[in-house]
């Protein structure tokens, strides 16, 4: 059975590079496909699978989540294009990007998003997670302590659970053999998943 997952970082499909190469056996295999962070709402219908930010959530209803493989950062910051201060406009991958929403929250600045892909930015800024000028995951760390900075989760409409009972055990196998080799730390594994929220 192949499934399509939508994504529209290559970061995001870290934990499950080992799906994608076949490495984990299964009956189900991945076809990942790139679609523009705006763009993701409207495609999350035809999508078997689809990474999604979190503010999406609020706009889609009867997602179904997955809680491993999460798209989960440990830094986080903007990178200044133009040397300015203060910024004034980010380039973001969408309106309703996990990590612009994060921005929007901890600094008392307004910063007006601008879509484009980061190397096509036409801004004063971007969103980088290194290299960075301005830290947030610093201002993270002070409020929200250890708590991982989650920007995705897999989130399906049209699969059954049944099947997406199959894909946590692979994606799960997927982020492991990845954690071991040091690319992605150990909550790409899994999160805890709350009714009222994420642990």
């Amino acid at each position: 059975m192949q499934l399509q997952i939508g994504y529209s970082l290559d970061e995001e499909l870290s934990p499950i590079i080992p799906v994608l190469k076949g490495e984990v056996k299964s009956d189900i295999e991945l076809a990942p496909i790139k679609v523009k962070g705006d763009e993701l709402k409207f495609k999350i219908n035809d999508l078997d699978l689809s990474f999604l930010p979190l503010p999406l959530l609020n706009f889609v209803s009867g997602v179904k989540l997955l809680s491993n493989g999460a798209f989960i950062v440990n830094r986080l910051g903007i990178k200044r294009i133009i040397n300015k201060d203060p910024i004034s406009s980010i380039c973001v991958r969408g309106s309703n990007s996990t990590e612009y929403y994060f921005i929007k929250m901890m600094l008392s600045q307004k910063i007006s998003p601008i879509i484009s892909e980061s190397e096509k930015c036409t801004g004063e800024s971007t969103i980088s997670f290194s290299g960075y000028d301005i830290s947030i995951d610093s201002l993270w760390e002070k409020h929200c302590k250890d708590c991982p900075i989650i920007l995705d989760l897999i989130g399906s409409l049209k699969l059954d659970i049944n099947i997406l009972s199959k894909l946590k055990v692979i994606i799960r196998e997927s982020a492991r053999l990845q954690e071991e080799r040091g690319v992605i730390g150990k909550f790409f594994k899994r999160v805890r998943i709350k009714r009222k929220g994420i642990r």
